[in-house]
């Protein structure tokens, strides 16, 4: 739950600021969460955590670029590592692309930027948000069905 807590800072920092590195840490913290959490990962060597962890350590202290380069070489751990080990076709990388860019959109990002962002493919954002409820308005006055949402447009509308 830290890392995703830490992933959730991490892309509203990077929202603002528009950091690399910190779009980076949000991406492969929500990633490594997932895995963490996933019962056919357990198997996991302790050296993977520890190379990690080590290329953490090496973000922190250095320059920006040895920063990103350590991230990025984290992120490609990741994906190395999900297809492997991994029970699906998306790798978590990719998954975790989509839901921070989904999270940026909904923040008020253009879909372009969000996925530029992220490195998400915009097509699979919009998806992803269409079986959402992120796209919705809070309090929009349809609710949940189609036809009285566009009931509501209808009257807003005039048509």
């Amino acid at each position: 739950m830290q890392l995703r807590e830490i992933s959730a800072d991490a892309l509203t920092e990077a929202a603002v600021e528009g950091h690399r590195e910190l779009i980076l840490i949000a991406l492969v913290d929500y990633a490594l969460s997932k895995i963490m959490s996933k019962i056919h990962y357990q198997a996991v060597e302790g050296k993977f955590y520890d190379t990690i962890i080590s290329h953490f350590r090496a973000a922190r202290e250095g320059p920006k670029e040895k920063t990103i380069e350590n991230l990025e070489e984290v992120e490609d751990m990741v994906v190395k590592l999900d297809d492997k080990e991994g029970n699906f076709e998306e790798n978590v990388m990719d998954k975790a692309k989509i839901k921070k860019a989904s999270n940026l959109y909904e923040k008020g990002f253009s879909l372009r930027r969000a996925s530029e962002m992220t490195g998400a493919d915009p097509v699979k954002v919009l998806e992803f948000v269409g079986g959402s409820k992120i796209h919705e308005p809070q309090g929009f006055a349809g609710g949940g069905k189609n036809v009285e949402r566009l009931k509501v447009a209808r009257e807003a509308f005039g048509g």
